[in-house]
């Protein structure tokens, strides 16, 4: 990356707008994605709904959680779901025998084209 900044004032002005317009879209999305996640991101696991009463004992205590918190719950949350469905994709494809559906369809259109 070192060697390609450094060259990067010998490319054509077309090569630069483009390298320009890519490093703002990644800076520009990551940002938004941080702050989409610590605006609008769901908390699981009973953190803030605890019973009024509950909240009322507890006033003295601050319940808030910050927005790194948030973040890191959510990136979890995140990570164990994509776990999840990649267990269940490899076992959805445990499950299948490609050979005999491949057999299958290979006879089914030789029956249909062989005619």
């Amino acid at each position: 990356m070192k060697k390609y900044l450094a060259t990067l004032h010998q490319k054509s002005p077309h090569h630069k707008r483009h390298f320009a317009l890519l490093t703002a879209s990644v800076i520009t999305l990551s940002i938004f994605g941080i702050w989409s996640l610590v605006t609008f991101g769901t908390i699981s696991g009973g953190i803030i709904a605890e019973s009024e009463n509950t909240l009322q004992a507890s006033a003295s205590t601050d319940l808030e959680i910050s927005p790194f918190q948030s973040l890191r719950m959510n990136l979890a949350s995140i990570i164990g779901a994509l776990k999840n469905n990649f267990e269940e994709l490899k076992t959805g494809l445990e499950a299948v025998d490609i050979e005999a559906e491949y057999k299958e369809m290979r006879d089914g259109a030789l029956d249909i084209y062989g005619q």
